[in-house]
């Protein structure tokens, strides 16, 4: 009995994690190795603003972000502050779908 119970939780605790939605989505963004000072910016291009304003990179080789709400489009930058331009950029949006 104690088995079946067991067994019984397992199957719904994992049907329940695959059904409908599961979370919202993280990026894992590669960015090459670079010498300098560099900061990362996301634009919230839904709000028209920064999500999050620059901030430094400690040259991690990569930036994980999760992504704040479906179906929208943020633009990921990374600045580089000696010569005052963006040295990469890339847009993230993930969207449901029926």
């Amino acid at each position: 009995m104690k088995k079946t119970t067991l067994a019984l939780i397992v199957l719904v605790v994992g049907m329940t994690a695959f059904s409908g939605e599961v979370g919202l989505p993280t990026e894992h963004i590669a960015i090459a190795s670079l010498q300098g000072e560099y900061q990362i910016c996301i634009w919230d291009e839904t709000a028209g603003d920064w999500y999050q304003a620059h901030v430094s990179y400690g040259h991690e080789g990569s930036f994980d972000f999760q992504v704040p709400a479906w179906s929208q489009w943020y633009w990921i930058g990374l600045w580089d502050v000696a010569n005052e331009k963006y040295v990469f950029g890339k847009w993230i949006g993930h969207f449901k779908t029926s």
